[in-house]
């Protein structure tokens, strides 16, 4: 039985709509469309074009991740802008994580990982594609990666895994530790595995296991 649990309360995965534009002037110190309280500025800063076009260089996205307290106490949270020729708008935004700085890859996937509150350390990643048409930002889906994949007898995934989608020509993988059911919650002791991702449409797929039994003692 799989008891890891992936929040991500993006549920339309369709292209997001563009709204009202927004300065970015205090982007490096000031929280900007945040919904949390004593918000602070963690990280912030800005993806320009790389497309060996005419428009490289030019402004693409900008994110920032924050922290402060909500509804349940302290809490992080991330906003992200994107550029639409002549200003910025949001793109999408959440406070349910701790969120960490985003990766854009050269195949246009752009990645934040996430992680939520509590011992579970669940992810809480979003991850998007740029389309073709250079301005176009779909979402993809990440609930359901782990359904088709086939984890070594007697182990288990208690807790979040590490994505990493930095480099689409090395492929795309999830590092997890591995529990086996006499474990408990702070210490797996049934070795390791990194698991092959892909994107298939607008979803995130799991594939190969590649297993690393633990180590002798």
């Amino acid at each position: 039985m799989l008891r890891l649990a992936l929040l991500l309360p993006l549920t339309l995965f369709t292209a997001l709509p563009a709204n009202a534009q927004v300065s970015l002037k205090s982007i490096g110190d000031t929280c900007l469309e945040s919904d949390l309280d004593t918000c602070k500025v963690l990280t912030a800063g800005y993806f320009n074009r790389a497309d060996y076009s005419d428009a490289e260089g030019e402004p693409l996205i900008a994110w920032q991740t924050h922290a402060g307290t909500g509804e349940y106490g302290v809490i992080g949270g991330f906003v992200l802008f994107r550029h639409s020729g002549t200003g910025w708008d949001v793109l999408d935004k959440a406070s349910d994580g701790f969120f960490q700085v985003p990766t854009f890859n050269d195949d246009n996937i752009l990645h934040i990982p996430g992680y939520s509150q509590g011992t579970g350390v669940f992810n809480t990643d979003r991850l998007y594609r740029l389309e073709e048409d250079g301005t176009t930002w779909t979402p993809i889906d990440m609930d359901n990666w782990l359904a088709g994949v086939e984890l070594p007898e007697g182990k288990e995934i208690w807790k979040g895994v590490t994505f990493d989608f930095s480099n689409p020509w090395s492929g795309y993988v999830a590092r997890t530790a591995l529990w086996q059911s006499e474990d408990g919650n702070c210490c797996p002791s049934g070795g390791s595995a990194v698991i092959s991702l892909e994107i298939e449409g607008n979803t995130l797929v799991g594939k190969d296991v590649e297993y690393t039994p633990p180590a002798e003692e």
